[in-house]
């Protein structure tokens, strides 16, 4: 479900850059690309919107069960730890997001052998 949330904000947030693109091709197509372009984009929008409304609904019916014996105090009092949770969970999640691309982008890369270390074994 995580993962599945992350590639969805991915997606999201890629969105204006991927529309942008897709624009600019838009303006060099014949009229039966720029058909087809626009299914896709319409299908794309629905399909992002039918997964944001699952998303929602799941969260909406799981808060509904674990927090209906809650007053309002106490659900104020949730939601703020919820928040902060969630604070600190993007946080590492931005940070390991960072790694990764460093890594990626370095795993092509030819170690330097002069600042490697050599471990040797008894025979």
């Amino acid at each position: 479900m995580i993962g599945k949330m992350m590639a969805m904000g991915f997606d999201l947030a890629t969105m204006p850059a991927r529309l942008t693109w897709r624009s600019a091709r838009a303006l060099t197509m014949t009229p039966a690309q720029f058909q087809q372009f626009s299914d896709e984009l319409r299908q794309a929008s629905e399909e992002v919107a039918r997964e944001i409304q699952t998303v929602i609904a799941g969260v909406d019916a799981e808060m509904s069960a674990k927090a209906a014996h809650l007053s309002p105090e106490q659900k104020a009092q949730a939601a703020g730890l919820a928040l902060q949770a969630a604070e600190q969970h993007l946080s590492m999640a931005a940070v390991n997001m960072l790694r990764a691309l460093w890594l990626s982008a370095h795993a092509s890369r030819e170690l330097d052998r002069s600042d490697s270390v050599i471990i040797e074994h008894e025979s």
